[in-house]
């Protein structure tokens, strides 16, 4: 296999032969072009190794001239801001912008305006990144193959690490008709988990593991592994479940937009013995001074310490993460966990909480390590009654009205006012889709007028 039919080939997703014949093309010295030494590039991506992959790109882009040369350099750019370098990044993509003519190719001019969007997430840009990622999503130039992500399923990391679960499930749903990628099953497994539906996030593991899943996917499946054996229970589980994904994580570079992925791992590790834990919280700890300690990372590592300290019953560490949070959205709570880790528990407080969360598991699994810390049996009773009505108000409220959770977001903005190109820029999906929506609520609601449909809409979500 010559250089050019090694890029083919893993463009193509001939993934294995690709790696093992650049890999020979390098040893041979007999690389045109530096096709194969892209391909190993994008290979160190792909196996986690992210950094590693900047550092091959940036060698690359020093090889070449013009417009590959530029491309090698962005690529090095997304590569090190997923791995959470971000002053890296921000130089390589100086470096990649002061070689972009006015003549060079629309692609280039697209991909690198991704890179920037990505870097800015990293920084904290969540919700304007997102969309500018949504909009390059669906841009008229071919996605890169080489490079370490494709814009749709970053715009979806990207809006799951700003904690808007809602809006990602309503943009992977919206890009249902594209052909169903690793990362992509992997990451609506993910949310999945994070709102308590773990039948379907077991479906979703199952169902990426139908192909080949290189490293970097296979970090965010042991997450879901991990996520789905503590939601179960089983202390000794968990131990072996973390036993399994282990060499996985081992050596895999941190993904700043997957923090929470990689705390649910350190939970699982520390569920093993400390030393495990202390490496993981480690990794995380390091990405997150190399991104420049952004508040968000902040918050998110404190979370993750909480619901070690919880697990380990650590008075002190529950105590000290919760009150990193006060103020923030975790941090009502994270006050109710530490109260039950410290044995204070209020009953009504805990209850109220539990209602305000997104995730089904955790509100009953808090309202029941509640109830254990309370001396009234009757008390105790009321609480695990809440929280098992909570399980199956999650359960049953897409369907309540008779509207998916699609159209209630849909019909929630038609009551704001907005028209269907708006709804489209909220939702992070096209007009035409909103309009498709707008029909199948009518349908649903029996309406044929405008006026017609916002009454129903106003009467169904009590607007």
């Amino acid at each position: 296999m010559k250089a050019p039919d090694v890029e083919q080939a893993w463009r193509a997703g001939n993934t294995a032969a690709a790696i093992e014949a650049a890999d020979r093309i390098l040893a041979a010295g007999a690389d045109e072009n530096c096709l194969a030494a892209g391909v190993a590039a994008a290979a160190a991506a792909a196996d986690g190794s992210l950094l590693d992959a900047a550092a091959r790109w940036r060698v690359i882009a020093t090889a070449l001239t013009g417009a590959p040369a530029v491309a090698a350099q962005g690529r090095a750019a997304l590569a090190a801001c997923l791995g959470g370098d971000v002053e890296a990044a921000d130089r390589d993509l100086a470096g990649a912008r002061e070689q972009v003519s006015g003549a060079a190719p629309r692609g280039l001019t697209v991909f690198l305006d991704g890179v920037d969007a990505a870097i800015e997430a990293v920084r904290g840009g969540f919700d304007h990144a997102a969309r500018r990622l949504a909009g390059l999503a669906v841009a008229t130039v071919p996605a890169d193959g080489l490079a370490a992500e494709q814009w749709d399923d970053l715009a979806v990391t990207v809006l799951i690490a700003g904690g808007d679960d809602r809006t990602a499930q309503e943009f992977l749903a919206a890009h249902e008709d594209r052909p169903p990628t690793a990362r992509r099953r992997l990451l609506a497994a993910w949310l999945h988990l994070r709102a308590g539906r773990l039948a379907e996030a077991r479906t979703g593991i199952a169902s990426a593991g139908d192909a080949p899943v290189l490293r970097r996917d296979a970090v965010l499946a042991a997450a879901v592994t991990i996520g789905l054996a503590r939601r179960a229970g089983d202390a000794d589980a968990l131990r072996a479940t973390w036993r399994r994904v282990a060499p996985v994580v081992a050596g895999a570079d941190v993904e700043m937009l997957l923090l929470d992925a990689w705390g649910e791992l350190s939970v699982g590790a520390a569920a093993v013995s400390r030393f495990e834990g202390e490496t993981v919280v480690e990794a995380m700890t390091c990405a997150i001074a190399k991104a420049g300690v952004p508040q968000w990372a902040l918050q998110t590592n404190h979370w993750w310490k909480l619901h070690r300290a919880v697990g380990a019953g650590n008075v002190e560490a529950a105590t000290q993460a919760a009150a990193a949070l006060q103020g923030t959205e975790r941090g009502a709570a994270a006050h109710a966990w530490a109260s039950v880790v410290r044995g204070a528990v209020d009953g009504r407080e805990v209850a109220a909480v539990a209602a305000g969360l997104d995730d089904a598991w955790e509100a009953m699994a808090l309202c029941g390590a509640a109830a254990a810390k309370l001396s009234d049996p009757a008390e105790a009773r009321e609480l695990l009654s809440t929280g098992r009505a909570l399980r199956a108000r999650f359960a049953t409220e897409e369907s309540a009205d008779g509207l998916s959770k699609r159209e209630r977001s849909v019909g929630e903005l038609l009551l704001d006012g907005l028209t269907q190109k708006e709804i489209g820029a909220r939702l992070y999906i096209s007009p035409k889709t909103v309009e498709q929506h707008v029909a199948r609520i009518r349908q649903k609601l029996a309406v044929t007028s405008r006026a017609e449909l916002i009454a129903s809409l106003r009467s169904r979500l009590a607007c």
